[in-house]
């Protein structure tokens, strides 16, 4: 009997897939101790076809196709402010909308949940700039898309490349003429149940809620940004990536999803979207007449339809080309690689378990080894000749 889609767990990106693929809606999305979404399978409504795990995107391998990569930012200082890197995505965004299309994209909710949803006019496409460093609940957002392309009702869908890979799989190859997808390079994702931890904690330090959090606050620059929690009174809980606690969790990859650290498949010239976006990391050698500190995007086309959307919306844009494709991969490690988990990755969730997000204790597990922690690792790693030898010495001066 069924229970769950995949019978290894780590396995699971959670896109939320199988939920709108199941033909008798037997399943749904549930946390697990460290706070992902999983599916979770209704035996009593489940009739054993199997189609959820069949066409389950996990583990699958697109094509390689060499990707058209160009280096780009939208013209106008606001929109650019407002955005992570550079600005493309509201530019790609605009000429879906034109055509009486819908955009998907996550953005905070109730309680600051990150979750898709859908924009029908420009107004709307706000809440989905900038980066959320949680994993997004995609489950209702593919299910509406598939609902509204099936009625012939153009979609653009951005999110990680499992998410853009789980929607393909519920569409099943069909009703995809009028689909763009726009996907990321993706460090990995966080998990939820962390940051709603780490929400609480900030408010019961302060002793207010948090009514808003920006991951890519510039203030300091696009290359030294900031997250930013702002309070109901309007005081903010500032930091930068090694002092912010949660942000530098994130980017140690001390709490992300087991499958990110597995994700191969959807990295370099084999991301399944249409258009993979990034930010431009070392811009100030790879294009320094470029680089302005407010904001550039690495935009890879991987497919004709990519580029014709790219095309419409060039004079949105500050384009160029004529970037050195491997020096760019190793300022941007995670174009082409999985992220390592962190050492003491089950340390935090074994704390995490009983106290919930704690930042004093994430920010120990963090720091640099101590000499003593330095002296264990380098005798942990001696042959173990070297460490008989050294027992027998430590024995003779014992008896001496």
């Amino acid at each position: 009997m069924r229970q769950t889609v995949r019978q290894n767990q780590s396995e699971c990106t959670g896109c939320g897939a199988c939920v709108s693929i199941c033909p008798k809606q037997a399943i749904a999305m549930q946390a697990d101790a460290e706070g992902f979404l999983y599916p979770k399978v209704d035996a009593h409504k489940c009739i054993e076809c199997d189609a959820c795990e069949k066409r389950c995107p996990a583990g699958r391998v697109p094509k390689e196709h060499p990707p058209r990569v160009w280096g780009a930012q939208i013209k106008e200082e606001a929109i650019r402010s407002a955005s992570s890197s550079g600005g493309v995505f509201t530019a790609l965004a605009r000429g879906v909308l034109a055509k009486g299309g819908v955009v998907f994209g996550a953005a905070f909710g109730e309680g600051l949940r990150v979750e898709h949803i859908g924009a029908f006019n420009e107004e709307e496409l706000a809440p989905m700039r900038g980066s959320k460093y949680v994993q997004s609940d995609a489950t209702d957002a593919i299910g509406n898309a598939v609902s509204l392309l099936k009625r012939g009702i153009p979609v653009m869908f951005t999110g990680t490349p499992c998410q853009v890979d789980g929607l393909l799989a519920a569409l099943g190859g069909k009703h995809t003429e009028g689909l763009l997808t726009v996907d990321f390079v993706c460090h990995g994702v966080p998990s939820p149940g962390v940051f709603a931890s780490y929400i609480a904690q900030l408010e019961r330090d302060k002793g207010q809620k948090v009514k808003a959090y920006t991951f890519r606050d510039k203030r300091l620059g696009w290359k030294n940004f900031s997250a930013v929690a702002t309070f109901e009174d309007g005081t903010e809980h500032k930091g930068t990536q090694v002092d912010e606690p949660f942000l530098y969790g994130f980017l140690q990859n001390l709490y992300l999803r087991p499958a990110c650290h597995g994700c191969t498949g959807l990295r370099g010239n084999r991301h399944a979207a249409d258009i993979t976006l990034a930010d431009l990391w070392g811009a100030e050698t790879l294009c320094p007449g470029r680089d302005d500190d407010t904001g550039l995007s690495l935009v890879m086309v991987n497919t004709d339809k990519g580029k014709k959307a790219l095309e419409a919306c060039k004079d949105q844009l500050i384009r160029f080309g004529g970037l050195d494709v491997e020096r760019m991969m190793r300022a941007n490690p995670g174009l082409v690689s999985a992220p390592k988990p962190h050492p003491k990755r089950q340390a935090f969730f074994r704390e995490y378990a009983k106290h919930g997000f704690d930042c004093t204790h994430v920010m120990r597990l963090l720091a640099p080894p101590g000499r003593v922690e330095r002296l264990f690792r380098r005798v942990a790693h001696l042959p173990v000749g070297a460490l008989r030898r050294i027992r027998n010495r430590l024995g003779i001066q014992a008896k001496s």
